[in-house]
C-alpha cells in the first residue's frame, strides 16, 4: 500500500427529517429507504456514528464491509431545536442569534460548536492514527467540520455543505501532516449511484 493517507466521508441515506428539513442531530430515525448503490471504493473496513442511519446507509452502501461505529463522530447535539424547521423557529430569539452566529452562541439543552468540535475531532483523530485509506458515513454537520478544518481551500463552517450520495475524499502525504493540522493535498468529490428500485 502506498504511503500516505486517504480519507473518503460519506453522508448517511436521507431521513423523514431530512425530508422535511428539519434539524436531526441525536434524534435515532432510520433512513427513509434501503437502497443499492455502486460506489467507486471498495474498503475492508467503515467507520462512523452510532446513529441508525449511518449504520443503515453503510449496511446498503458496503454490505459485506465490517463497520465501526462511534459515538463522538454524532451530528451536533440541537438540544430544544431538536426536529424543528426552520419556520416553527423563525421567531425565536435564541435562534436567531444561533443561526447569525452559531459558533458562539450556545443551543439550550444541547451542544456548543466548540463542544462539538472538541468531540468529532477527538473521535476522527482516535481513528486515523496511520497511513492507510479510511471510510467514514457520518452526518452532514460532520462532514461541514471535517471539510472546513482539512479541505484545500480555506474556508468556514457555515461556508462548506455536504450533500447526500457524494463521496468527499482527502489526501495527505503522510499521517504526521494531518496530525499536525495540515490541509489536504488532494481533494474530490464523487457521485455515488443508488438503485432505489429494491
Amino acid at each position: 500500500m502506498a504511503n500516505g493517507i486517504t480519507v473518503h466521508l460519506i453522508r448517511h441515506e436521507k431521513t423523514e427529517a431530512n425530508r422535511e428539513r428539519k434539524y436531526i442531530g441525536w434524534t435515532d430515525e432510520p433512513i427513509i429507504k434501503k437502497v443499492q448503490a455502486q460506489l467507486p471504493i471498495q474498503p475492508h473496513e467503515v467507520f462512523g456514528s452510532d446513529l441508525q442511519r449511518c449504520l443503515q446507509t453503510a449496511a446498503c452502501y458496503f454490505p459485506q464491509t465490517p463497520f465501526f461505529a462511534e459515538e463522538k463522530l454524532r451530528e451536533l447535539n440541537f438540544g430544544d431545536f431538536e426536529m424543528c424547521t426552520y419556520e416553527q423557529l423563525q421567531y425565536n430569539e435564541i435562534y436567531r442569534a444561533w443561526i447569525d452566529d452559531p459558533l458562539t452562541t450556545p443551543i439550550p439543552n444541547g451542544e456548543s460548536f466548540l463542544q462539538f468540535q472538541q468531540r468529532v475531532l477527538e473521535g476522527f483523530r482516535q481513528i486515523v492514527k496511520q497511513d492507510g485509506d479510511y471510510t467514514f458515513v457520518v452526518h452532514g454537520g460532520v462532514i461541514r467540520l471535517l471539510l472546513a478544518k482539512y479541505s484545500v481551500e480555506e474556508q468556514s463552517f457555515q461556508q462548506t455543505t455536504a450533500n447526500h450520495r457524494t463521496i468527499y475524499t482527502l489526501c495527505w502525504g503522510s499521517v504526521d501532516e494531518l496530525i499536525g493540522g495540515l490541509r489536504c493535498t488532494l481533494y474530490s468529490e464523487a457521485h455515488i449511484t443508488v438503485n432505489e428500485h429494491m
